[in-house]
């Protein structure tokens, strides 16, 4: 059985994978990623390590567009209002149980539909890359920065214990 930690972890990967993979043909301008999103930029740098040829970013691109529907987009707004909701229950002075698990049942039916439409991409795109292509791409996705230092105090430690 999967933790809470270990869902939202592979939900993280998930969009990352499919922010990572979108991007067409041109390099990405010599100022960063200006005048592209960043995912885009991002599919772009991904697309030249794995050597993707044009017919895999075409349909990288294609599937990436799919993803960025209005009704995936209302979803994501969906979710985001039942979480405004359970707040707002939770402020009310005698907060009802009841409607919040009401509440938190719609939430997470509402994540494992936008689960399984990101697991879905995420498989569109891995059935058009070749096996090289994709032991490449899990190996970096395993990785997930480590051995970089991160920002701040702590340098990327976490939070100090005791």
């Amino acid at each position: 059985m999967t933790t809470l930690i270990h869902r939202i972890a592979l939900s993280a990967l998930t969009f990352g994978f499919v922010g990572l993979l979108s991007g067409s043909a041109e390099a990405a301008p010599t100022g960063g990623a200006r005048g592209k999103d960043r995912s885009e930029a991002k599919g772009d740098r991904l697309c030249a390590k794995l050597a993707c040829t044009d017919a895999q970013k075409a349909k990288i691109k294609q599937i990436k567009a799919s993803s960025k529907t209005p009704q995936h987009k209302a979803a994501r707004d969906n979710l985001h209002k039942l979480q405004g909701q359970v707040q707002a229950e939770l402020r009310k002075p005698s907060p009802d149980a009841r409607a919040i698990e009401r509440l938190d049942a719609q939430i997470a039916a509402q994540r494992t539909a936008l689960h399984s439409q990101r697991r879905s991409h995420q498989l569109q795109i891995l059935a058009a890359l070749t096996p090289e292509q994709r032991s490449k791409l899990l190996a970096h996705g395993e990785r997930g920065g480590k051995g970089k230092p991160g920002h701040g105090k702590r340098k990327g430690k976490g939070k100090r214990q005791g």
